[in-house]
């Protein structure tokens, strides 16, 4: 299973509320992966991808990561798009990840 970090429900509504997704409506782990924990997230303003970068990337390596992903999607390739917080930050901590 590619779920190395578990969530608890109460640490996942507090770090959504920097987000304009809505309220969790159904949450659960990704067994496919090998690298990071991954999950499915529903919301009650749509489905996202939940990804915890694990200790095997460095966290100085990840704006670069989400940089470019945001690149590729603005330039009509498919792939996840970052989703910024209120205040403009893609970037977070969760659960130490």
């Amino acid at each position: 299973m590619a779920v190395y970090t578990e969530v608890p429900y109460d640490e996942l509504a507090a770090f959504l509320r920097a987000y304009d997704i809505g309220d969790v409506v159904s949450f659960k782990g990704i067994a496919e992966g090998v690298e990071n924990s991954n999950y499915l997230l529903d919301t009650t303003q749509g489905r996202f991808i939940l990804t915890l970068y694990e200790k095997r990337v460095r966290p100085d390596d990840l704006p670069f990561f989400l940089g470019l992903l945001e690149h590729l999607s603005a330039n009509g390739l498919t792939c996840p798009q970052p989703v910024a917080g209120r205040d403009g930050q893609a970037l977070r901590e969760l659960c130490g990840r």
